[in-house]
């Protein structure tokens, strides 16, 4: 893990500034999912952009990621836009999340197959799930990328076949590089 936080330091060090909050759109194509009551916790959330727009809504906000880099451009945009952000540096790879304390979590573009269960145990009873990243099509444009980055057809729907799915794209057949699960624990 260590190479992978210094990459990602380094690449957020070289980012330009700026106070703009750019969310997936995952989460402002489900807004009339969130209350913007409790909390949020956004995994590997790099420079904090869904965990703000989380904030924005009302929403305390927390996010965890392993570059202190990107985390601190995330408190500087909180700053900026007048919104209130918890965010702490963990090593993704071994980091437990605090089970059952959050309403709504997010993770996009990350993909861990050892925290899937301590993601599940950290979402409320009837609280969201956002989860979306590459899946294997997103090879065929990236060769390099490593494969145990990718999700196979159907891995989100199997981690998570005992809750509601709300929405999900990953039964289809078409050319998108990127899988999503929304849902909500049941």
């Amino acid at each position: 893990m260590k190479s992978d936080i210094d990459r990602w330091n380094s690449k957020y060090r070289s980012h330009q500034f700026t106070k703009d909050i750019l969310p997936d759109p995952i989460l402002a194509e489900h807004d009339s999912l969130l209350t913007g009551q409790g909390c949020v916790l956004d995994v590997a959330s790099g420079e904090c952009d869904n965990a703000l727009y989380l904030a924005a809504c009302g929403y305390a906000a927390f996010a965890i990621d392993g570059s202190y880099e990107g985390l601190k451009l995330g408190r500087k945009k909180a700053a900026a836009n007048g919104l209130c952000l918890n965010s702490f540096v963990a090593d993704l790879d071994s980091y437990p999340i605090p089970p059952g304390l959050f309403d709504v979590v997010v993770v996009v573009r990350y993909l861990n197959r050892n925290m899937i269960d301590s993601v599940r145990r950290s979402l409320k009873q009837n609280g969201l799930l956002f989860f979306k990243t590459f899946n294997h099509r997103f090879l065929d444009q990236n060769p390099t990328f490593p494969e145990k980055y990718v999700l196979r057809r159907g891995e989100l729907s199997n981690w998570f076949s005992d809750w509601v799915c709300i929405d999900s794209n990953e039964r289809s057949r078409g050319d998108e590089i990127q899988y999503y699960w929304v849902g909500r624990k049941s």
